[in-house]
């Protein structure tokens, strides 16, 4: 069962102690989940240490110390954990500078809704979150859930089928493998 508690969160003045040691630690989690799909494009496949780092974060940042404002947090990041057959996956879209950036509003437009697993034969589109877009631009942090829907292959490529952008990539087996033990846990 998956679930991140109050009591996994230190409070901000604890975490701040220690907040270098979990840093390099997550930095290390992060570099084996993380994809590059191309020179504007990364897939960070989150799991239970990204999301408690990023609860963590929020609390140290904002110092928060109520229950209730730490468990805002809790439940709104939580929907990034990996179960119920579902694996979860944060997209990095890349711009330069804000001239650069113009360039991805007016040429990759869409292309969260472009990523796709194929996960054995079966091909299986990310959903991004929804609310991420406003107007002609859209966050260039996309929150993306790939519903396996029973499948459980080990054999899982990452595709990018954008109109103005084409990538594809193997994932190693221990990612995958890891992947998959993840998406079939269970939700509380």
């Amino acid at each position: 069962m998956v679930k991140i508690s109050l009591d996994e969160i230190l409070p901000w003045r604890e975490y701040e102690k220690v907040r270098m040691e979990r840093i390099k630690y997550i930095i290390g989690v992060k570099n084996k989940r993380r994809v590059e799909l191309g020179d504007r494009l990364s897939l960070l496949f989150e799991n239970k240490d990204t999301v408690l780092h990023q609860i963590q974060e929020m609390v140290y940042l904002d110092r928060l110390e109520k229950k209730e404002d730490i468990e805002r947090e809790i439940k709104i990041y939580s929907t990034l954990l990996p179960c119920n057959g579902k694996i979860k996956a944060s997209l990095y879209i890349y711009s330069y500078d804000f001239k650069d950036l113009e360039w991805v509003y007016d040429n990759l437009k869409g292309i969260y809704n472009s990523i796709f697993l194929k996960v054995g034969s079966k091909l299986i589109q990310g959903v991004p979150e929804a609310g991420r877009e406003q107007g002609r631009a859209f966050a260039t942090v996309q929150y993306l859930t790939f519903d396996l829907e029973g499948e459980k292959s080990d054999d899982i490529e990452v595709h990018v089928l954008h109109e103005n952008y084409r990538y594809s990539t193997k994932l190693n087996k221990d990612l995958a493998n890891q992947l998959i033990k993840e998406a079939y846990d269970i939700c509380e």
